[in-house]
């Protein structure tokens, strides 16, 4: 007889099963300790919330345990949990004048009732999504992937769904609900969309960056984060020094405020902008009596409460904060189109949060000795807010471009130099990167000077230039930098000067641009409130196509062409004119307001400006570009580099040199230095090189990069192609 047929194996799972199936194995350990900095964050907010007794006295009613579990269930409702009271049994009555229907009996006591609160402690939200990417940033370095967010989003939920559970007391007779669940579903969501951004970050990138349109999408949300983050920081300063100084106030009044502080913030920046922020009352309170109120608090409010000052000062206000985004936008954008996505999505993230940031209460019955019936509302005016924020943010993405030009900073549509044109005024000579310390190293001395001997991990600079070796400079004047102190301060030559002429014109410029801005923003809000009846938005980097306009503006008069090459150095460069490079794929030109343009990798932005050298780099990963000036430098930059060797061969573990030449940048007298050295931390082999060179003002300039040898061929590509593109502007 036939035999029979095999059995059929088990079938194999789908990818999201095998997916499931990885997460559930993994790291669970690695999770929890993620996780455990967002949930540390919100048990010690309140734990500090339940220190006060909040006028309680000697009589204490509401104890230390009881108190931190309403502190908590106030907490949790950052992620959308809410804050219920009901009244469990009798006496939570008062006497008054009862109402048909409200829950009065006709002894004049009440009924079993209740109140909620609603209100989004926006200050808890921000702090528990950076305690989040703190967490989730530790576990990518530990290699976890999204099976890691999973966990850790898990971990999180739980730990916020147990918190939720233990948030709901029973004190005299009323008890409190925390809508746990819904705490834990906001806190799911949340963490999942933080975790796995973080752990995902490289390969989500990609998408964007074949894409140009989601790209631009991507930039413009990341400065329109960034100018919101600046502005919200300014108002909510303003705003907590105002409540603090309001009548009234104590210390545990303004202890319950700091959740709320982002709140304030918002309500500030609508004040400033024109937009009022509007109260409604219906009901009967015992404490109150009956109530239909309906009213706002704007700017003609603040005017007769407070004095012509008070509006003075909140339309100069927002007149900074407007500035600030329009500048946002103007330096970090490619074109005119992103700096207006920049502005509208800055506005509609401005208006979703003051959706969030007001507050709601609701009476029903009596609870805890207070009865009634009906709702209150306090919360900035949406509609208004749009209105004004159309007018301050369109204005100021209009205006911030000029601005910039007539500070003598980049235009909004930066350029390369036009054909025929050499490199006018240089920018910078990098001070340089230590890849073993956490921070940026800084500029380190003139080689004139006689070094001290430095610590091992902390070096000193050595005596800094005299007057008569290095004349009065301008702004980015500096001391020769050193790539491989540490903790180095900058040592100029002589304090940094401006002429008496540029000052007054850079002052007049401001003054000038601020009164135009206050009329401007100002008298437009006025107008609309008159027609309303007096009811009561880093030098960076900006990149683009040249215009015809632009390259006129940015052309230096009878200057030769001058091709961008290095001889000398084993340093590979594509010889191309100034007005024209080859920026090849994956890589972007970008024009900054120090004077030079080149190429770096599309995803990669100005981090910093400090000690006279300017950052670029991406979100992740080690390796990065630093520039950085040092004008009238009283060396050449082959004999800086020999200086600076000596020193790092004292410093530096395993320091090996790999090649330090003369040779000619741009057919300019320059120099090369490659090398590499142990990081003390982690032991890698940390690779390094540096091009250098003076340009004909006198003005040293140089290209710095670093990253762990085992990644050098891409950061040698990205030195390369800095080179190969590399352009001065002219920005006087």
């Amino acid at each position: 007889m036939p035999a029979a047929p095999p059995l059929p194996g088990p079938a194999a799972p789908s990818p999201f099963g095998a997916f499931l199936g990885r997460a559930f194995r993994g790291d669970w350990a690695g999770s929890a300790k993620a996780a455990a900095w967002p949930t540390g964050l919100i048990l010690a907010l309140a734990v500090a919330l339940a220190i006060p007794s909040y006028g309680q006295g000697d009589d204490v009613v509401v104890g230390w345990s009881d108190r931190l579990r309403i502190a908590l269930a106030m907490l949790l409702q950052a992620f959308g949990g809410g804050f219920e009271v009901r009244s469990t049994g009798p006496g939570g009555g008062f006497d008054g004048n009862g109402f048909d229907g409200s829950g009065y009996d006709s002894g004049g006591g009440v009924s079993q009732g209740g109140a909620t609160l609603s209100v989004v402690p926006l200050t808890v939200t921000v702090l528990w999504v950076g305690a989040l990417f703190l967490g989730a940033r530790a576990a990518r370095k530990q290699g976890g992937g999204m099976e890691a967010a999973v966990r850790i989003s898990l971990v999180a939920t739980a730990a916020v769904l147990v918190l939720g559970l233990f948030a709901q007391p029973d004190v005299a007779g009323v008890s409190v609900s925390s809508a746990p669940l819904l705490a834990a579903l906001g806190a799911l969501v949340i963490s999942l969309l933080v975790t796995g951004g973080v752990l995902r970050r490289d390969a989500s990138a990609q998408w964007p960056a074949a894409r140009p349109v989601a790209h631009t999408v991507v930039r413009a949300a990341g400065t329109a984060v960034r100018a919101l983050g600046v502005v919200l920081l300014l108002c909510t300063l303003i705003g907590f020094i105002a409540y603090a100084n309001a009548d009234g106030v104590d210390g545990e009044a303004m202890l319950i405020a700091l959740p709320l502080l982002p709140n304030i913030g918002l309500m500030v920046l609508g004040l400033s902008w024109g937009a009022p922020v509007e109260y409604d009352m219906r009901g009967q309170v015992s404490y109150l009596g009956s109530n239909l109120e309906h009213g706002g608090f704007g700017l003609s409010e603040l005017g007769k409460e407070l004095n012509g000052w008070a509006v003075a000062g909140a339309l100069v206000t927002g007149v900074v904060c407007a500035l600030t985004v329009g500048i946002s936008a103007a330096r970090r954008s490619a074109d005119r189109r992103e700096q207006a996505t920049v502005g509208g999505m800055f506005l509609a993230m401005f208006l979703v949060l003051c959706g969030f940031s007001g507050v709601s209460t609701q009476l029903s019955g009596g609870v805890g000795g207070v009865g009634g019936q009906g709702t209150a509302e306090l919360a900035p005016s949406v509609p208004d807010a749009l209105l004004f924020g159309l007018l301050w943010v369109g204005g100021a993405v209009l205006v911030a471009p000029h601005l910039l030009r007539l500070l003598g900073r980049t235009a909004p549509t930066p350029v390369p130099p036009p054909p025929g044109a050499a490199p006018a005024v240089p920018a910078q000579a990098p001070a340089s990167y230590d890849p073993a310390a956490s921070a940026p190293t800084a500029v380190v001395p003139a080689p004139t000077a006689t070094p001290p001997t430095p610590p091992a991990q902390a070096p000193t600079p050595a005596q800094a230039p005299t007057p008569a070796q290095a004349p009065a400079q301008a702004p980015y004047d500096a001391a020769p930098y050193d790539p491989q102190t540490v903790g180095l301060t900058v040592a100029p030559a002589v304090p940094p000067a401006s002429p008496a002429g540029d000052r007054r014109r850079t002052a007049l410029v401001w003054t000038g641009t601020l009164v135009a801005a206050l009329l401007v923003g100002g008298g437009a809000t006025a107008g609309v409130l008159a027609l309303m009846d007096g009811r009561g938005g880093d030098g960076a980097v900006t990149d683009d196509k040249p215009t015809a306009e632009s390259r006129s503006s940015l052309a230096p008069s009878g200057e030769p062409t001058a091709s961008p090459s290095v001889s000398g150095s084993p340093t590979p460069t594509a010889s191309t004119t100034p007005s024209a490079p080859t920026v090849p794929e994956g890589f972007r030109l970008v024009s900054d307001t120090a004077g030079f343009s080149f190429a770096v990798p599309t995803l990669w932005d100005r981090q910093s400006e400090k000690n006279h050298q300017i950052t670029y780099a991406g979100s992740t990963g080690r390796a990065e570009l630093k520039v950085g000036v040092i004008r009238n430098a009283p060396y050449s930059s082959y004999e800086n580099f020999r200086t600076l060797e000596r020193t790092a061969d004292a410093n530096q573990k395993n320091y090996r040199r790999l090649q330090l030449s003369a040779n000619t940048f741009q057919g300019l007298h320059g120099a090369i230095w490659e090398y590499t050295y142990e990081d003390r931390d982690s032991g890698e082999t940390i690779h390094a090189i540096d091009q250098s060179y003076l340009a004909d003002d006198g003005t040293e300039y140089a290209i710095y990069t670093t990253e762990r040898d085992t990644d050098w061929p891409q950061a040698r590509r990205i030195f390369d192609t800095a080179l190969s593109t590399w352009m001065l502007n002219d920005i006087d």
